[in-house]
């Protein structure tokens, strides 16, 4: 989600991913993890990585077939090297 009023995932859900967000701070204030927060079900060390560390190589990724939630609250910058980089995928 992106508003701290909004809630598109369901807390519980949440607690059973591997929880990886754009930017960590911004997510505890208005996406899924401020939800799952709130209800006590996780709490801002549970989440497993920002989403620039999986990709920089310094997290790791998915694990098998393990539920990967990603928080994305919305970062202009990662956006547009997102849609870059599939661009580049579809050449």
């Amino acid at each position: 989600s992106d508003q701290p009023t909004k809630n598109e995932i369901p807390p519980a859900v949440m607690q059973k991913a591997r929880v990886v967000t754009d930017i960590t701070a911004q997510c505890l204030r208005v996406g899924e993890l401020r939800s799952a927060v709130e209800a006590g079900v996780m709490k801002e060390t549970d989440v497993h990585a920002q989403l620039g560390e999986v990709i920089n190589g310094s997290k790791k990724g998915r694990s098998g077939k393990e539920l990967i939630v990603c928080d994305l609250t919305g970062t202009g910058a990662q956006d547009a090297a997102i849609g870059s980089y599939v661009m580049k995928l579809l050449d």
